[in-house]
């Protein structure tokens, strides 16, 4: 297979880490890689390890206290949510989730 441009290569690369983002696993991603792009399984590894470092770059740019608040947000928006859905037990699962983020069972 012919050698991609730089722009496509940044461009599989952006999707490999939307997929991990997306929880895909290792064997998933591979697979991806060698089934629609025609690459090796060590190209597909380069590639894996070149989304999963711009994955954590995506990280170093967020600060903490606004992540931990934008999760917070979204935990009591899925509890209200479920609870106004009749979802008693997934409503119980987002608070616990809540309480491991910020240690409200800690006393």
């Amino acid at each position: 297979m012919a050698k991609c441009t730089k722009k496509e290569k940044l461009r599989r690369v952006e999707e490999l880490a939307d997929l991990l983002v997306k929880g895909l696993s290792q064997r998933q991603l591979i697979n991806h890689v060698r089934d629609d792009w025609g690459l090796s399984g060590d190209q597909a590894t380069r590639y894996i390890r070149e989304a999963r470092d711009l994955v954590k770059s995506d990280l170093d740019d967020v600060d903490r206290a606004d992540l931990l608040a934008a999760k917070i947000q979204m935990l009591e928006q899925i509890a209200s949510d479920a609870v106004a859905a009749g979802r008693e037990n997934n409503a119980i699962g987002a608070i616990r989730l809540l309480d491991e983020l910020v240690g409200l069972g800690r006393g």
